[in-house]
């Protein structure tokens, strides 16, 4: 109110003046708030993410070694640094027959996999290194059986509209094996969510994978693997529930034998919320 007085008094003049004079301030101040904002998005950030799932899937198809495959695992963002993050993944699959039990869980996969990326855009670069070990669950075991591969990714990720899609693409060497004769590895995945409601969506998930073998050791060429699922996803308040069909062709299901099985899965997820 003082302000108006002011300005009556002293005319239109004086509060052309007045306003002309604010106008440097109030620009100032905009460019300010903008670069504080930048220097809070270029912040190194640590444990900024994390992403929990665990299922468990009916195998249909397969013998008395392979009637339920599980698993449960998460990735976490140990450092954001803004141009791209360094994150570290880890994961159990425990498959299940009813060779002495009903369910008798006979094989544990271990992967560890850690990665540093370089954002570009809306995709990722990331160095990875790649590490799957495998063990028998009441079960004598003579010799170790893993691998460790190092190698590239690339990951993209884009929202339009109510689809989200995942792309990626993977080519690992190996660098140390036990009793298995992969070389390398050529792989890459697609995911497509098509949002029908605030809390339901449909999904379409694809994967590929290729693996280079020393034949000289087992008498092996190429091997080729891949899994296509769709489904059905529910959001809630903290976790995300997914029901799924898979048709799935698996190299070396058993780790022994070393045969590639192709089977039907009837499953659920559950997620963290992304």
């Amino acid at each position: 109110m003082y302000f108006i007085k002011v300005c009556s008094v002293l005319g239109v003049v004086t509060a052309a003046s007045a306003v002309f004079l604010c106008l440097p301030l109030q620009a100032h101040a905009q460019v300010q708030v903008s670069d504080d904002a930048a220097v809070v998005e270029n912040q190194t950030k640590f444990f900024e993410q994390f992403r929990f799932h665990m299922n468990a899937a009916k195998i249909a198809g397969g013998d008395q070694a392979f009637r339920w495959d599980a698993d449960i695992g998460g990735d976490v963002d140990l450092i954001d640094y803004g141009q791209g993050r360094v994150n570290f993944l880890a994961n159990m699959e425990t498959i299940l027959g009813e060779e002495f039990r009903a369910f008798d869980p006979n094989q544990n996969n271990y992967t560890l996999d850690g990665f540093a990326s370089i954002r570009l855009g809306a995709s990722e670069v990331a160095a990875t290194f790649h590490h799957v070990s495998r063990h028998f669950s009441d079960r004598p075991k003579s010799r170790p059986i893993d691998w460790n591969m190092i190698g590239l990714q690339f990951l993209h990720r884009q929202d339009v509209g109510r689809v989200r899609t995942d792309f990626g693409a993977r080519g690992f060497v190996t660098v140390q094996r036990s009793f298995v004769d992969y070389e390398n590895e050529v792989g890459g995945h697609g995911r497509v969510r098509f949002q029908l409601t605030d809390r339901t969506a449909l999904l379409v998930n694809g994967e590929a994978v290729s693996v280079g073998v020393d034949g000289s050791i087992f008498g092996r060429q190429r091997l080729f693997g891949g899994r296509l699922e769709s489904g059905v996803r529910f959001t809630g308040d903290g976790l995300a529930l997914e029901l799924f069909t898979a048709l799935e062709r698996r190299i070396d299901a058993d780790a022994i034998r070393r045969e590639t099985r192709t089977w039907v899965l009837f499953g659920f997820r559950l997620l963290s919320l992304d």
